[in-house]
Formats: structure tokens, sequence, C-alpha cells
């Protein structure tokens, strides 16, 4: 798997470049090195467990939260993934800062990553079930959620939840990594709020403003200046 190691913003844009002109790519951020390429699905404790009988009760309880309903079982899976419960899709964005911003916002002291993807497959036809499926490859999900749009989030799926991603990768899929140097992990959040990427902008609701203003007021030492008007919340 093709690496390069990034210490400062400078070098993360370069590192970038290669991906702007091939809009195939998706990416994923893992504040901690030594997270796997796997749906929350095959992860403990969930990995003991039948993930489709978990989904289907889910969805069964789910109908009174969801007006209107979603128009297939793959965006009620991809709802049901985006709401926390553990499934067979393992979450990526089209924007790269977006996967940044994800692989820096935990205070873990170690280097975090950015894994590059380039799947050669995707499923366009949703009419069948996602239980069926029987190839990693990636999943484009309509509008179902206002923060899978704001993140620019789609998904890949994998008909075996319990084997990471690069371990069931085709031939014809491509995974590279993006490692961003433990040190500098501690000062690219702010960066990338200077560039408008936080919890506010990502979350676009209460939860997320909250989030972005008691970041910024823990973190108030690393503003300089403090000019009335001059805070940048």
């Amino acid at each position: 798997m093709n690496e390069i190691r990034i210490n400062n913003f400078q070098e993360l844009h370069e590192a970038l470049e290669r991906y702007r002109k091939d809009n195939r790519w998706m990416f994923r951020g893992h504040g901690n090195a030594d997270w796997k390429l796997l749906p929350k699905a095959g992860r403990a404790p969930f990995d003991k467990t039948d993930d489709e009988r978990m989904f289907r009760a889910w969805q069964r309880r789910s109908v009174e939260f969801l007006s209107p309903r979603p128009g297939n079982e793959w965006e009620w899976l991809a709802i049901a993934q985006h709401h926390g419960l553990a499934t067979r899709l393992l979450d990526w964005t089209y924007q790269p800062l977006v996967a940044a911003f994800f692989a820096t916002t935990s205070q873990d002291n170690c280097d975090a990553h950015i894994y590059c993807f380039k799947a050669d497959q995707i499923y366009e036809k949703t009419d069948g079930s996602p239980f069926e499926a029987d190839t990693l490859a990636k999943y484009k999900p309509h509008t179902v959620a206002s923060r899978i749009v704001r993140q620019g989030g789609l998904f890949t799926l994998h008909p075996d939840p319990a084997t990471p991603l690069d371990k069931s990768k085709s031939k014809k899929d491509t995974l590279e990594l993006i490692v961003i140097d433990q040190e500098y992990r501690k000062l690219l959040p702010f960066e990338l709020s200077h560039y408008g990427i936080n919890h506010s902008s990502i979350f676009p609701d209460l939860d997320g403003l909250s989030n972005h203003i008691n970041w910024f007021t823990s973190n108030n030492e690393y503003w300089i200046t403090k000019e009335p008007g001059s805070d940048g919340i």
C-alpha cells in the first residue's frame, strides 16, 4: 500500500493533489493508527451477532421516527448506519479535509490516518437487498440525511463485515494511506477550522454548534488576539 507521512498543512495539501482530478477517490479518517478498516458490524462485540437480524429489529421499531420512510432497503441501511447502528456499511467521504477532521478530533497520542480508496465496483442498482450483495463495493446513497450530504458521505458495503477492507478488496481496487504525524495532529484541527471544517459545519444542527463552541472555549489559549469580535466563532 502506497504511504506518505505529513508534518504540516503544506505537505497535506501536496499529498492530496494527486487525488484531485479523479473523483472516484474517497477518504476515511482514523484517529488511531491501530484501527482496522472494518465496519462496525465486524468489530467486537457486534461480530458475534447476526447484523441482518439486528437491522431487521431496528427497522421494525424505527418506523415511528421516520417520515417519509426510506424508498428501499439500501436507504434503510444507510439511515441505520448514520444513526449509529452496527451495520456492514463503512463510512467514507469525497472530501479529504472532512476525513482529516475525523482523523484528528480525538486526543490520541499517536499518528492519525487518512485512508484513500478507489473502488472498482459500485452498487448502482439498489432494488434488491444489501444482505444479498456478495462484492465489496461503493454505495452512494440518496439524500437520506443532511449530515451525509454536508459531509460528502458515501459508503463501502462489506459482505463479510469481519474481514478488513485491505484483506477483502479486489486487485482492481486501490488503497493508499496518508499518515498524519502525532505532533502535527494536535495543530491540524485549528487549521481545518480556519478553512471552515469543524463540528459546526460538518454537523449542521444544534449538537454540532454546541460541540464547536465547546471546542473553541476549551482551546481558547490557541488564539493570541483577544480583541472584541475576533473570536472567530
